[in-house]
């Protein structure tokens, strides 16, 4: 249930041809990419998945097995806001569990030698619907709770913002100059300083945290608010950053 990032990291993850490396060249080691993709899971959810994916390696377990689990837990996640046939700690909880869930296929996937294509495509997909979904039913939750239906309104700037980020970052990837762009910032490696501070709410892993914290707490208008204040934002300063790129490009 990862976001739009967590996604894209996911499907370049698993877009590979088993026995090939999937680490272009240049960039830094898988070791250091996973400690800034997961500055929270690492200390838990990540070797704990790599503990399980080495346990489940020669089982009849394939990776899409436990992306669908996922997915049924991210439905768990909102059938519980929806429904409030608990409290929404427990919502919390099946997005643990879904966020392990897309911890483990990718692991367990390089552990089978079974990355494909196929997988990447119903990784990413069901991804992004379950964010979407989880969201819709925070919004549900929170405007019965509130009593109003402004709620929704939060839940559709989330969706707008988050979908003008993503058609930003599509676009930029038919710029002229784009692949060299892209392969200077891979060979910088992980981000540092102020640079750091500025990319960490567009951690995936610091996202599902940050929403499992305010499921746990009850916040749940809160979370809305500030997902739909970050892409909003994020979406508004990327297109200034490239069309200042772009036109400076033209002089």
């Amino acid at each position: 249930m990862s976001t739009a990032l967590a996604t894209m990291n996911t499907a370049l993850r698993l877009t590979t041809t088993p026995g090939i490396a999937s680490t272009p060249a240049g960039a830094p080691p898988r070791s250091a990419r996973s400690a800034s993709d997961y500055p929270l899971s690492r200390y838990c959810l990540k070797p704990l998945a790599a503990s399980v994916a080495g346990a489940l390696r020669e089982s009849c377990i394939r990776p899409g097995h436990v992306t669908l689990l996922g997915a049924l837990c991210q439905g768990g996640a909102a059938l519980v806001l929806v429904t409030g046939m608990a409290p929404p700690f427990v919502a919390a909880l099946w997005v643990l569990a879904a966020w392990f869930c897309d911890r483990l296929d990718g692991e367990l996937a390089r552990r089978q030698g079974t990355a494909s294509n196929w997988g990447a495509w119903l990784d990413a997909n069901l991804d992004e619907l379950g964010d979407i979904g989880i969201h819709a039913a925070v919004a549900a939750a929170a405007s019965m709770a509130v009593g109003a239906g402004w709620p929704w309104g939060l839940f559709l700037a989330f969706v707008a913002g988050k979908h003008l980020f993503m058609y930003g970052l599509a676009s930029e990837e038919r710029l002229p100059g784009r692949p060299a762009i892209a392969a200077a910032s891979a060979s910088a490696g992980p981000p540092g300083g102020l640079r750091a501070l500025y990319h960490l709410p567009a951690n995936a892993d610091v996202r599902v945290h940050a929403l499992m914290l305010a499921l746990a707490t009850n916040c749940l208008a809160l979370e809305l608010a500030a997902a739909a204040l970050y892409y909003n934002l994020r979406w508004i300063v990327r297109y200034v950053l490239v069309a200042r790129r772009l036109r400076e490009g033209t002089r």
